[in-house]
């Protein structure tokens, strides 16, 4: 089993000029450690293999794995794999459930759909322990990006059930929403957990929003939850910075956030 999704066909590693080399290795390297996609592996990429990989000398990824190991996140000894030992850290309180959603006619424009990624991997630490797994374990997931009137909108990351996602043809996951897809295949969400905060792109997210990895984003976590209790899916999505987003509103007769996408 693949330790990561597979890849829809693209045009390879696009790496952000203005921005050092071993900056951006780090910061693609230190991404993946963070969120626990190297918890328990023993294949972590040599010097040569980064150096391959983006087309850089051994100099420039033997720096970028010198300042991983440097702020505790690698074990490096000469004669010995390297390997990631950053530890996951627990999530926080959670906020209070998202349980009304008005769309109205929907934003305006023109939205299209790209698949990036899709398959069984390693999730991110979080969204195994959202499924009561422990971090390292594999579950199904993609990576879209979003446009509208052909500027990229929002980069979504959906983590379900193997069982869940398998169902998911390539033309839907082209083509439609998640809610969309959840519908026609008879999958009812009964609730909604989001969370906001904010902090830099992966390198794949900020190539795809046409941004820099220095400029900061909007990153949402949603939960979403079948009626029995059971965890359906685990979502992050990076929005691009100038999208403008929806208004929400506190009902505080019911407690629950209402938002209006007209």
């Amino acid at each position: 089993m693949s330790s990561r999704p597979e890849q829809v066909p693209d045009d390879g590693d696009v790496l952000d000029p203005d921005v050092a080399m071993q900056v951006q290795i780090y910061r693609h390297l230190r991404s993946e450690i963070l969120d626990g996609l190297w918890v328990g592996r023993t294949d972590f990429p040599t010097e040569r293999d980064l150096a391959t990989r983006f087309g850089v000398s051994v100099i420039t990824s033997r720096a970028a794995l010198e300042r991983l190991a440097s702020e505790g996140m690698l074990i490096r000894r000469r004669g010995v794999r390297t390997r990631a030992v950053h530890t996951v850290t627990e999530p926080g309180p959670q906020p209070p459930p998202l349980t009304s959603v008005s769309t109205g006619r929907g934003r305006a424009g023109r939205m299209k759909i790209r698949l990036l990624e899709a398959g069984v991997g390693i999730a991110p630490a979080a969204a195994c322990r959202t499924f009561g797994l422990s971090p390292g374990s594999h579950l199904w997931q993609c990576v879209r990006l979003r446009t509208l009137d052909g500027r990229p909108d929002i980069v979504t990351q959906n983590v379900q059930p193997t069982e869940v996602g398998l169902r998911h043809t390539r033309r839907m996951l082209e083509n439609k929403p998640m809610a969309q897809i959840f519908q026609a295949e008879e999958v009812e969400i009964a609730t909604m957990h989001r969370r906001f905060t904010v902090g830099l792109p992966p390198p794949l997210v900020a190539r795809h929003l046409r941004i820099s990895i220095d400029q900061t984003v909007l990153v949402t976590f949603l939960i979403a939850y079948a009626r029995s209790g059971e965890v359906v899916e685990w979502l992050r999505a990076y929005s691009h910075p100038d999208r403008i987003e929806p208004e929400e509103v506190l009902d505080l007769t019911t407690d629950s956030w209402q938002i209006s996408l007209e």
